[in-house]
């Protein structure tokens, strides 16, 4: 009995010692993530997707119980030596003249009820629940979604209540999504002085039409819900943040990604495009696949399917799967592909190379910097315009529209610091518009990602009746934003309320909650 209590004892420990280690290995692995982002990756589909991140804790904690162990054992045998005569030793406290003899056994002797393993462990959870809440405010997470919000009841706009007029020849559409673009690395405090680290960006966002917050280079803001790189793809395809629900809804495990939302993917397949989606990942990650497959019956190219045809190997694992100088390879040979058919086509690329916490350096990028993820940004730069170029000296370009973002702020929070330009902003540009841009109202322009949705459409020519779609205006209108109207904080206050709205509309098919219809099926 003793040394089951023993063992018991022992796992508790480690339960506690792994409870602390893991919000450093999540704000290392991912940055410094919001309580919402971390549910979101367990209700949505792929959450274990990229099993080596599961390995990568493991290795983490090992070495931690490994080291923390040792130190244990050291500190064990240091004075166990010295116990015996510790045990015996009196010590003597003086008080007004006054001799009070105290044994030290007595003196460090527990209280009796710390003596008791449920009082142990309820102080000792107790304890790790204040952590995890200073931590991850759980509770203002969890006030916040008790109160209720009406902001798409006033705001939102039903695209399959609007009317979109495309032209009759339709343009093609090129979308490259940048992973953690920010304008304000045009602009670092390094080591080597203040440097730009995206030349070729900024050179190609002036040249073209690229709106900015001030009146020089500039970007988008982030909101709350649209803080990671699932949540960006669908604010800047449907116009809505990722509303994380407490309960139910998973994202993407019964098949379904907010099969209520009307998107960019559908409104095109509609209009005869075919839909088209590349990235140097697992895409059942964050549910990005069902995403995308039941939002315009996407093709996925990702790197499960670029195992299964041979192009990388089956235990292929290079960063977050692949890197960008194979990714960029792959775009190339199937664009032209797609191109061949003879028919507008929406194809969307994202890349990982400049992901968090160091980005990825491949051998062909300079290392021009000291600091690692200086050198995948200013590689990543590099890449990207060189692909960019390449479309451009495609025949097919010449009725394609490329549209350029990044999807969020960089995670890794103290590199973003050294950046000489105190607000954040996300990188935008578009390129070869069907219309005029010499009167385009672009400086001073207060955005986010939901206003990419009706602005890549409008970008293709097509026509918005009252040019506003989800929770986003069409930034080539003169249309106000919702950041324009409400300030960024009274936004997120908003986005971080319940919303009946949102889960009655978002989250069911026809009305009917795609849980009840999963149960009806089963029965």
């Amino acid at each position: 009995m003793k040394n089951k209590n023993k063992t018991l004892k022992n796992i508790f420990y480690i339960f506690v010692v792994l409870v602390l280690i893991t919000p450093s290995f999540v704000f290392k692995k991912f940055g410094k993530l919001d309580l919402e982002q971390i549910i979101f990756l367990f209700v949505s589909e792929g959450a274990g997707a990229d099993l080596s991140i599961i390995y990568e804790y493991a290795a983490y904690a090992a070495y931690t119980l490994l080291w923390l162990g040792l130190a244990l054992f050291v500190i064990f045998k240091i004075t166990k030596r010295y116990h015996k005569k510790f045990k015996e030793h009196k010590h003597v406290v003086r008080i007004r003249n006054n001799k009070y003899v105290i044994k030290m056994k007595a003196f460090l002797r527990s209280p009796k009820f710390l003596r008791r393993t449920f009082s142990q462990v309820t102080i000792v959870m107790v304890v790790l629940a204040l952590f995890l809440n200073h931590q991850f405010d759980v509770s203002g997470f969890i006030a916040s979604s008790k109160d209720v919000t009406h902001i798409y009841e006033m705001n939102y706009v039903n695209p399959k209540d609007a009317t979109i007029k495309f032209p009759k020849k339709k343009r093609n559409l090129i979308h490259i999504y940048v992973e953690s673009m920010n304008t304000n690395f045009s602009s670092m405090e390094l080591e080597e002085g203040v440097v730009n680290l995206i030349p070729n960006l900024q050179s190609l966002a002036e040249e073209n039409v690229s709106f900015s917050n001030t009146d020089e280079f500039g970007g988008f803001k982030q909101l709350r819900g649209i803080s990671w790189t699932v949540a960006s793809l669908t604010a800047q395809t449907s116009g809505v943040p990722l509303n994380v629900p407490l309960k139910r809804n998973k994202y993407g495990t019964n098949g379904h990604f907010l099969p209520g939302i009307n998107t960019l993917g559908e409104i095109l397949k509609s209009n005869g495009y075919s839909n088209y989606f590349v990235m140097g990942s697992d895409g059942n990650f964050g549910g990005r696949q069902t995403y995308f497959e039941t939002h315009g019956e996407y093709d996925i190219i990702d790197t499960k399917y670029l195992k299964e045809i041979g192009y990388i190997p089956e235990d292929y694992d290079v960063f977050w799967g692949m890197e960008d100088l194979k990714l960029f390879d792959v775009a190339k040979t199937s664009l032209l592909d797609v191109a061949a058919k003879d028919e507008p086509f929406n194809f969307s690329v994202l890349t990982v190379d400049s992901h968090y916490p160091k980005g990825y350096v491949d051998e062909t990028c300079e290392l021009p910097y000291e600091n690692e993820y200086a050198n995948a940004i200013s590689c990543s730069d590099e890449k990207v315009i060189e692909f960019v170029r390449w479309i451009q000296a495609q025949d097919f370009y010449e009725n394609t529209t490329i549209i350029l973002s990044g999807d969020h702020n960089t995670m890794n929070d103290e590199f973003l610091k050294q950046s000489t330009i105190d607000t954040h902003t996300i990188f935008n540009t578009f390129i070869n518009l069907p219309f005029d841009e010499s009167n385009l109202r672009t400086e001073f322009r207060e955005f986010s990602a939901m206003d990419m949705f009706p602005t890549t459409l409008s970008a293709l020519g097509a026509e918005i009746e009252g040019n506003r779609l989800g929770l986003g205006v069409n930034m080539f209108s003169d249309k106000y934003t919702l950041i324009e109207q409400m300030s960024v904080q009274e936004i997120n206050k908003e986005f971080g309320k319940n919303s009946k709205y949102y889960h009655d509309n978002f989250f069911t098919i026809n009305g009917i909650d795609v849980e009840d219809i999963e149960k009806q099926n089963a029965e």
